[in-house]
């Protein structure tokens, strides 16, 4: 339901964050409505759930007009009604589905009625009180700048209290973690000040995107010769229950929207792999550009390696050592230190592996083979005849 929303109304969408968010919102309003249909007892007044109130609590501040969050609302109830009367037609005697059917459509009919009517008094209300807010003006600029769209430099950086002159390193910063027992907001800001201090930065401009994540950028007073990811995770002890996608140093207000979206690509990719709790866009900039669309992506990925990208911990380890041979030019000695074993090791694993692929992908097919492998590799998915790991 959740995906034919996003498919129809793309202004939910803007991050997995959000995606998060659109999906509790839509799945706590189907056990609410299952609940009313199961109930014997005369119906109650429904009223909105925890998650779909803050899901329009979201959509209010993100700026999605009130008619594309109704217009979602409405796709979720006829895809509800559509499947019940699936199951309606599946499991009741052909003699009763009429008056079944007639049953559900009334209760839930009137659900949708006042879930709709309900969600739009809160976006509204919330509405109002984002927009009066100075929280909601900086949202504005950024939203502005993150468009593309010419803003006056001089003007933003007094409205926003941040240079955006200076040269910029954007995270998005979320909390998964349910056993975290901290406001996530206090949490996040938190550990955003202490990355702040970490990389020595200029300054830092905190936005919130939802309910469990957060825009940051953080400034700096020169061009960077260290190594920002490598300065995070070697100075600032691992967050408990708080991940960060990091973009690309960049100057300016240009490079502010660059960085920002480099680390909405690296947060994508964050959620397919199971890594550190850093994931630094410059490390895996050829998997994200080779990955926006994913089943694209995992067809590449069983053409060119065949029988080599079935499942198991073998077909992992064959995959793993012909990654790091081509890698290493080609070189066994240099590929057997990389992966602590014998050369030998690798000259059978290799040979091995090579056996296992298409009879069209060797060396015409070099670039091919080295990113199908690098995909393989960096989202940490053993069996690419399979369905793709969809994100937590």
């Amino acid at each position: 339901m959740a995906a034919e929303i996003l498919e129809s109304v793309p202004e939910h969408g803007g991050g997995q964050a959000a995606v998060t968010t659109l999906r509790r919102s839509t799945e706590s309003a189907v056990l609410a409505a299952l609940q009313l249909l199961s109930s014997d007892a005369p119906p109650p007044i429904p009223r909105l759930t925890d998650e779909t109130r803050e899901g329009c609590l979201e959509f209010a501040r993100r700026g999605i007009p009130l008619d594309q969050v109704l217009r979602g609302v409405r796709l979720g109830h006829a895809r509800l009604a559509h499947d019940l009367a699936a199951a309606i037609e599946e499991h009741v005697p052909a003699e009763d589905r009429l008056t079944e059917l007639r049953q559900i459509t009334d209760l839930l009919f009137g659900y949708a009625d006042i879930h709709a009517s309900l969600m739009a008094e809160e976006y509204i209300a919330e509405r109002d009180r984002w927009r009066g807010s100075g929280q909601a003006a900086r949202r504005a600029i950024v939203d502005e700048l993150i468009a593309g769209r010419p803003i006056d430099s001089q003007s933003a950086t007094r409205r926003l209290g941040y240079d955006i002159s200076l040269t910029h390193i954007a995270a998005v910063m979320w909390v998964d973690d349910s056993q975290i027992t901290t406001p996530s907001a206090e949490l996040l800001h938190h550990t955003a000040g202490a990355m702040a201090r970490t990389l020595h930065a200029a300054g830092m401009m905190l936005i919130p995107a939802n309910e469990t994540g957060t825009w940051v950028w953080f400034a700096l007073p020169g061009e960077k010769a260290t190594d920002p990811a490598e300065q995070l995770r070697s100075g600032l002890a691992r967050p408990e229950g708080v991940h960060a996608a990091l973009g690309p140093p960049a100057r300016g207000p240009h490079g502010m929207r660059r960085s920002h979206l480099c680390a909405l690509q690296a947060q994508r990719i964050a959620f397919l792999m199971d890594g550190d709790w850093l994931c630094n866009y410059l490390e895996h900039r050829l998997v994200a550009l080779a990955t926006k669309e994913p089943e694209h992506a995992r067809w590449f990925v069983q053409d060119t390696l065949g029988p080599l990208a079935s499942e198991g911990d073998r077909m992992w380890e064959l995959r793993e050592t012909l990654r790091v041979y081509l890698d290493e030019e080609r070189s066994l000695r240099a590929a057997g230190e990389r992966l602590h074993v014998a050369r030998n090791t690798v000259t059978y694993r290799v040979k091995r592996a090579e056996e296992l692929l298409p009879r069209s992908a060797p060396t015409a097919k070099a670039l091919e083979l080295r990113l199908a492998l690098e995909i393989a590799q960096t989202l940490g998915v053993r069996d690419w005849g399979m369905e793709a790991k969809r994100p937590r």
